[in-house]
């Protein structure tokens, strides 16, 4: 392919991932504690031009022809999201680091900052979708007393019965040492990678290395609406700009046809 066709088409393609990304982040702008997606750019191979290949002005300095770009998401902005209030007073947002643990559907362990929590019937405390969240039980929960069920700032769950409250455990929160390598798999949730499973920690051990928990609330998605459809109009008129190159370049192309 010709290199004015391959630097167009690159770019089309570059561009249709970063809205197919922010489309994606609108798309879940009202989602619990969706974070969202990052893309960066880079430059495909770079050859120099010197005055072998063209007649230069003496101020050039530089000077090279790059093969095109190339995008792709590279990370995830786990900056906190706005709060929510909540009518559940089981629902919790971490002020500061850490994820809450969740059960997957395998029973693993996955990460998420999803804490919109209710009590299902069988008395385990859950998420929005259902999944179980993880707890440090002290009492069985079919052995909690009558009582209605509250959790405290530091993650504690107890029982407000009549004669005062009974504590029955703790949700703990985890971490990792670096948070970009988690792996997103949908749901809000993360997996640990296997190059990070030993540094996966929580706050029953390590309570210094996390923030405490608000109760009544929950965490958005931290999307940015205003932004995120400033960067779609960058990014559409980027894509048509491209397109256009590619128009003038055919365009260009078959003109030196009639004459060859």
């Amino acid at each position: 392919m010709r290199i004015p066709y391959s630097i167009s088409k690159s770019g089309l393609k570059a561009q249709q991932n970063k809205l197919d990304t922010i489309a994606h982040n609108i798309a879940n702008s009202n989602t619990a504690g969706y974070k969202q997606k990052t893309v960066s750019f880079r430059e495909l191979l770079v050859n120099d031009i010197n005055e072998q290949d063209a007649l230069l002005s003496g101020n050039v300095e530089n000077l090279g022809l790059n093969r095109g770009v190339l995008s792709s998401p590279n990370g995830t902005d786990f900056s906190t999201g706005s709060l929510i209030q909540s009518e559940e007073n089981l629902s919790l947002s971490v002020n500061g680091e850490g994820f809450f643990g969740v059960q997957d559907g395998n029973g693993n362990l996955v990460l998420t900052r999803d804490g919109n929590f209710t009590l299902d019937g069988n008395k385990q405390i859950v998420n929005s979708r259902g999944q179980v969240v993880e707890t440090n039980l002290t009492i069985p929960a079919d052995a909690w007393p009558e009582g209605e069920v509250q959790i405290g700032s530091s993650g504690e769950i107890f029982i407000q019965t009549e004669e005062g409250q009974v504590s029955v455990g703790v949700i703990p929160l985890y971490n990792v040492e670096n948070p970009q390598a988690l792996i997103p798999i949908g749901d809000n949730n993360f997996t640990i990678a296997p190059d990070q499973a030993d540094t996966l920690i929580n706050s029953v051990d390590n309570p210094a290395a996390f923030g405490t928990m608000l109760t009544g609330v929950y965490e958005n998605s931290n999307v940015d609406l205003a932004q995120s459809l400033t960067d779609m109009i960058m990014a559409q008129r980027a894509y048509s700009l491209n397109a256009q190159v590619t128009k003038s370049t055919d365009e260009i192309y078959s003109l030196i046809n009639q004459f060859t």
